[in-house]
């Protein structure tokens, strides 16, 4: 018994997994068909777990992605920028946006012709009218830093080497054309001139202007642009055509809005430097820029409204640990130097509140000849299409006579939203909190 029982023990070892006694001298007796079925060999093994997983593969069902989810995905590759691009006849494209500022939405048509004749010159113009009357039509010949016509009505940047390696980095180094502009603004908005301007005392007014002039610039290297332009400038001013509020002459004359009684044309020259090391100067992420400019007005006939202007504009962005959390800043200042018994026209003095600066006030809020203005931003980035913005504003008008001090500010607090392609910021929604309530502001491009 203590023999056969070892032997049996070995034996049914061998009867239910044959291999075992594939190194015996006693061969394998033949398998079932059952037993065909299940491959021994790991290579086998492992080719049928491959075909299995294949097998799953095409079985399953991809999730489904969100109309949302896709309309991001376009915004982030720019499809959506390259269909809008699209949509032309011939030379025309059309345009949508807000004029300015204060203008609503509107729309109008571009026209874009580039290299002319096989020249490198090129011709830009077009029309724009907003839904409450507002009207702008420019005309731009000549050499300029422009790839392709934008859709989007924005800041006009012309004349200026601002826009230097944002569409067309390194191509043109330098820029030398016409600058046309006719600008008519029914529903413009004057609160008076100062920081202690009542918000009770909005009124509206009628500026129209003509600018006929030429710029020129050149940008060294990847970093530094300088630029200069001149330019003949006819005003008009006169009553708003808002019934909602009164205009101006109801409520200020001559002493309390320069400029109101009578506008003069002027010879107009503007020159500025700008220094620029943002990583990617339509959506940055890293780096900064500064620039420089000096303006100067003469009035023609007269010396009343004789004066020019400084301005500084510094930003900065500091990533935070990675490129979706980004710190933005920026600094913003100008002052206006008056002539000897000269005045600064109310329509020529530079303001603070709006989509631009000071968030949480109306647009054109306040104005004086000296203008100081601090924003921070903290940018995340949800996804690469979607961004998440906290900010805080702060600044303040003063008059020419007193001596910049950080004191006496307006604050405000606010979020936003951003939408943008892989190099610019579509669009945004800013919602501003200051002292005098909730604004809510909708605008195409950067805040800064």
């Amino acid at each position: 018994m203590k023999i056969i029982c070892p032997a049996l023990f070995v034996a049914l070892l061998v009867a239910h997994f044959p291999s075992l006694g594939a190194s015996g001298t006693t061969a394998p007796g033949p398998q079932s068909a059952s037993e065909s079925q299940i491959s021994t060999d790991p290579d086998s093994r492992a080719e049928e777990w491959r075909e299995r997983r294949r097998q799953k593969r095409q079985e399953s069902t991809p999730p489904k992605t969100s109309g949302m989810v896709k309309a991001l995905i376009k915004v982030e590759k720019g499809e959506i920028i390259r269909q809008i691009k699209a949509i032309r006849w011939k030379d025309f494209y059309p345009k949508f946006g807000q004029i300015s500022p204060n203008s609503g939405q509107g729309g109008g048509v571009r026209y874009f012709k580039d290299k002319i004749a096989g020249s490198g010159l090129t011709l830009e113009s077009s029309a724009t009218i907003s839904f409450t009357s507002y009207r702008l039509a420019d005309l731009h010949f000549g050499r300029f830093n422009q790839m392709a016509p934008n859709t989007l009505i924005g800041p006009n940047a012309f004349g200026a080497p601002f826009d230097f390696g944002d569409e067309r980095p390194g191509k043109v180094k330098s820029y030398l054309y016409l600058d046309l502009r006719y600008r008519y603004y029914p529903q413009e908005r004057f609160y008076g001139v100062g920081a202690n301007s009542s918000l009770e005392d909005r009124s509206t007014y009628l500026l129209e202007d003509g600018h006929y002039g030429a710029a020129a610039g050149y940008q060294f290297g990847r970093w530094v642009g300088v630029g200069a332009r001149g330019a003949y400038l006819r005003v008009n001013t006169g009553p708003g055509s808002d019934d909602a509020f009164p205009v101006i002459g109801d409520l200020f004359d001559d002493s309390t809005a320069p400029g109101l009684a009578r506008q003069p044309d002027f010879l107009r020259f503007d020159s500025v430097i700008f220094i620029n090391f943002m990583d990617t100067p339509g959506n940055p992420h890293k780096g900064g820029a500064i620039g420089f400019s000096y303006s100067r007005y003469d009035a023609r006939g007269n010396e009343e409204f004789d004066f020019d202007s400084l301005a500084f504009d510094a930003r900065g962005y500091l990533p935070l640990g990675s490129r979706q959390r980004v710190l933005a800043v920026r600094l913003l200042a100008s002052r206006g130097n008056t002539d000897s018994g000269s005045r600064i026209p109310f329509y020529l003095m530079p303001t603070l509140g709006g989509k631009e600066t000071l968030r949480g006030f109306s647009e054109l809020r306040f104005r004086d000849a000296k203008l100081l203005y601090l924003s921070a931003e903290y940018r995340w980035e949800a996804a690469p299409a979607v961004e998440g913005v906290f900010f805080y504003d702060t600044g303040k008008v003063f008059p020419e006579s007193n001596v910049l001090k950080f004191e006496h500010l307006e604050h405000n607090i606010g979020a936003g939203i951003r939408f943008k392609a892989m190099n610019r910021v579509l669009l945004r929604l800013d919602v501003g909190r200051g002292r005098e309530g909730t604004v809510v502001h909708f605008q195409f491009g950067p805040s800064f």
